[in-house]
């Protein structure tokens, strides 16, 4: 692709020349990219990315101010497109992730500045506007000529994505990037010891006691727990047995209070004894916007529905509580996405925004945690 930008100033200029010296240290790429892909898989997902960027800023690291999760998913999303696998990072690609990471940060304040009637695309005068404040010294022939190019299917207006990426390839080229790792040999399984068989062997326990078990994290017991009570719900016996336990009175209707008690005194039950998320699982069961009647208590019918949303909603909890940085019981887009990523759904960022919008009736902005629990809860099990 041609430069047409190759006339240009501003204050951003030294930032820029500052930043393409770091994207073109191969000896630093390399090094950073063996320590993110640290088990040597050829692989790195937008998950350990985000741990890094997370870490970072806690630390002071290299990339401490990029912990903006709209931009960061984008940045990783336009880097995914060129290898064998469009959902991980391959070894050949991290220059481009990096170069994506630092511009697409850099130009998310511009973006969402021009943008003015906030519909996240933007048209040619806002176009315009934008490249002059990064200094752009252009005629209104380039500047209709370039966004033309982004503008491929005509519609008169350009994504943020289209955006980055055209201003990313001007101000630091893809041939440069595709040199980080020339000369690198692929990297290779460590060979296997003459002798030594295919079978792993168990490491000998001199302690005379079991060995541990790696622990599981939230996420993972949830997932095997989430299977479990799915193949509960179809079976009769089970849920028979569950509701006479419950409903020990036989008045054919169960409290808050004796859910609570089974989620603390039964084993099975104890990963949802969490007071918040049990207390609103309960009460949206029982409300007519989640097919109850409207009253306070959980009746037969809606007794698969109860532990549906004790499922989904303590395991949101522990998603939220970690995604929710302002600690305000609300999520904003960008939380929002960093949920997804930690729930492991697999969304392009024009999805999430769409869901967010969703979600976001009011148009303020920000989810509550109920109503991320409700759009998640009927996302992954829309009825029962």
């Amino acid at each position: 692709m041609g430069n047409k930008l190759s006339s240009w100033g501003g204050e951003l200029r030294a930032e820029v020349e500052r930043a393409n010296a770091l994207l073109t240290d191969k000896k630093n790429i390399r090094k950073l990219w063996k320590k993110i892909d640290f088990n040597g898989n050829g692989y790195i997902s937008l998950a350990e990315v985000d741990k890094m960027v997370v870490a970072d800023a806690g630390s002071g690291g290299l990339f401490k101010d990029f912990n903006n999760k709209p931009a960061l998913m984008r940045a990783y999303k336009a880097s995914c497109a060129g290898g064998k696998n469009a959902d991980w990072i391959e070894r050949k690609e991290f220059p481009f992730l990096l170069r994506n990471m630092y511009y697409f940060d850099k130009l998310w304040d511009l973006f969402d500045d021009i943008d003015t009637d906030d519909d996240r695309r933007i048209e040619l005068h806002e176009f315009k506007a934008g490249l002059k404040k990064l200094g752009f010294a252009c005629s209104d022939a380039e500047y209709e000529e370039i966004f033309d190019e982004m503008d491929g299917n005509d519609g008169g207006k350009v994504l943020f994505d289209e955006f980055c990426k055209y201003v990313s390839n001007a101000l630091c080229s893809a041939k440069t990037l595709e040199l980080a790792f020339e000369g690198e040999p692929p990297a290779k399984k460590p060979p296997r010891k003459i002798g030594s068989s295919n079978r792993k062997k168990g490491k000998i326990n001199h302690t005379g006691k079991k060995k541990k078990r790696k622990e599981r994290s939230i996420r993972e017991k949830f997932e095997a727990f989430e299977k479990d009570v799915k193949a509960m719900l179809d079976d009769k016996k089970k849920m028979r047995l569950i509701w006479t336990t419950l409903d020990f009175n036989g008045n054919g209707k169960v409290s808050l209070a004796e859910v609570d008690k089974m989620c603390v005194q039964q084993p099975f039950w104890q990963l949802c004894n969490n007071k918040p998320a049990l207390m609103r699982a309960f009460k949206y069961t029982c409300s007519k916007r989640g097919g109850g009647d409207g009253d306070s208590y959980v009746e037969r019918k809606e007794f698969a529905n109860l532990l549906v949303n004790l499922v989904y909603f303590n395991k949101l909890w522990a998603v939220f509580d970690d995604i929710d940085t302002g600690d305000d019981r609300r999520i904003d887009l960008g939380e929002f996405i960093s949920g997804c990523c930690h729930l492991g759904m697999n969304m392009t960022v024009q999805e999430a925004e769409a869901a967010f919008d969703t979600i976001d009736r009011n148009g303020g902005g920000q989810v509550l945690f109920d109503e991320f629990c409700l759009w998640y809860r009927n996302t992954m099990m829309p009825s029962y």
